[in-house]
């Protein structure tokens, strides 16, 4: 069969900032069909600007969209449209595994894969391919008769390495550069699953919580091909990077070992970081240049709130440690838990400016399908909205205890504007300009951007 496979554009403040990475569960799973023997091309609309007119819909058998909760609304657009042509539709990703109905109340897709889809899409391609039965297929929702029908979820897929390398070729190299250096950068992941199961995450509910390595020999034939092929940064989107100490070590001590010039970001905790310095240091000399944290607040009983199994000083801890190893940390912070007012959601602002770390996203809490947090106020019909476009971290869907939408909007541009705006930040940037031209431009066009987004901001 003819498979197309496409990433809707965001439409929200991220997507406006060019935070555009390469969409690495259509690259597995376009390799997974290749290697079944189907013809696979893909479109990612974040960085190709197509209107819905120029796609191509009608020269596939099968079209597949990954969806998550902001961009729902494209995908449903593309999924019409696709059927319209006479493509058969397949949706998956977050915001359709969790509410599986809704492409078809909306008209805008045939199937459903639910969970992990490598799996599921070969078996579905190659039973419609052949004429044969749907019952068996794990993890796929579709109609009978006009009627819902689920399937048993899929397996969580144990064996990461049977799969096959994620198919890059598939999408522009030029249309991910890096934010960090200007360079080309290449996605990877080398585990799936998160043991940790946040209030407002939904990670998971996704991929499980037991924790799924590849073996490190997988992990590394994959970067020395990537290497062959003119990369040389690296951009890990496992959950937690670092969650094994040894396994984090052995990668390290690998690196060095093969004298490879590589530099790397990924995710980790910090109660992860503090406990294992000698990591941290290890890490910095194998080439690590960024750490994504999620800080989340300030204010101890919030993270309490939020289930984050960790403490102010932990964070205070990992950001130092970090920084004496000259790795820059970018902080996330979420505003508007249930329980928090005014007074503490400013005292996570004043954090996050005597913190310092290099870069720091700030949003508003958001009930993803999902999370513990989106049943709750879904069973509390506190939901203000279900258009999906605004939850995207800018507005405010929910009815909060104690805080009005525009409240928490206007705290959400004053955390902004006082962490980027600070007397050490503005200095930081004027250095960057120096070191690297190419990085300070890019912060000038996140900054323009940023302004443009809370210049048309909507409220809730």
């Amino acid at each position: 069969m003819r498979v197309l496979l496409v990433n809707p554009p965001a439409r929200n403040y991220y997507g406006q900032l060019g935070f555009n990475l390469l969409p690495l569960g259509l690259a597995y799973l376009g390799a997974s069909l290749k290697a079944a023997g189907h013809e696979v091309d893909a479109l990612d609309l974040q960085v190709e600007n197509r209107t819905m007119s120029e796609i191509p819909f009608h020269r596939y058998d099968l079209v597949g969209i990954s969806a998550d909760t902001p961009r729902f609304n494209r995908a449903v657009e593309l999924g019409r449209a696709a059927k319209a042509a006479g493509a058969t539709v397949v949706m998956g990703g977050y915001h359709p595994t969790f509410l599986d109905w809704e492409p078809f109340q909306r008209g805008a897709a045939d199937f459903v894969i639910r969970g992990e889809g490598e799996e599921a899409l070969v078996s579905l391609v190659d039973a419609l391919d052949r004429g044969k039965g749907l019952e068996t297929i794990r993890g796929l929702t579709y109609r009978v008769n006009g009627r819902i029908r689920r399937n048993p979820p899929a397996y969580l897929i144990q064996n990461l390495d049977a799969l096959p390398f994620p198919d890059r070729s598939l999408f522009p190299r030029q249309g991910y550069l890096s934010t960090f250096d200007g360079r080309p950068v290449a996605t990877l992941v080398t585990s799936r699953g998160c043991p940790y199961d946040c209030y407002f995450c939904a990670a998971s509910r996704f991929a499980g919580l037991r924790w799924r390595t590849r073996s490190l020999d997988s992990v590394l034939a994959e970067l020395e091909l990537l290497q062959k092929q003119g990369y040389t940064s690296f951009l890990f989107v496992d959950d937690i990077f670092t969650l094994s100490y040894r396994r984090t070590m052995d990668f390290c001590q690998e690196i060095l070992a093969r004298h490879w010039d590589i530099r790397w970001w990924c995710f980790s905790r910090v109660d992860v970081l503090v406990k294992h310095p000698d990591m941290v240091r290890l890490m910095a000399l194998a080439g690590a240049r960024t750490v994504f944290l999620g800080l989340e607040s300030g204010n101890q009983a919030t993270l309490d709130h939020y289930q984050k199994r960790i403490t102010i000083e932990q964070q205070r801890q990992a950001v130092r440690l970090l920084k004496r190893h000259g790795i820059r940390v970018y902080g996330s912070f979420i505003l508007g838990e249930l329980h928090e007012t005014k007074r503490m959601i400013r005292q996570t602002i004043r954090f996050a400016r005597k913190l310092r770390p290099e870069t720091c996203q700030f949003s508003l809490l958001t009930p993803y399908p999902g999370s513990r947090l989106f049943q709750q106020l879904e069973r509390l019909r506190k939901l203000t909205t279900r258009n999906w476009d605004l939850y995207d971290g800018l507005h405010l869907v929910f009815r909060h205890p104690y805080l009005s939408a525009r409240e928490l909007q206007k705290l959400l541009r004053e955390a902004y504007f006082r962490f980027y705006l600070s007397a050490s930040q503005v200095p930081r940037a004027v250095g960057e300009f120096f070191k690297s031209p190419v990085q300070f431009r890019q912060w000038l066009e996140r900054v323009r951007g940023g302004l443009d987004v809370f210049r048309n901001l909507k409220y809730a």
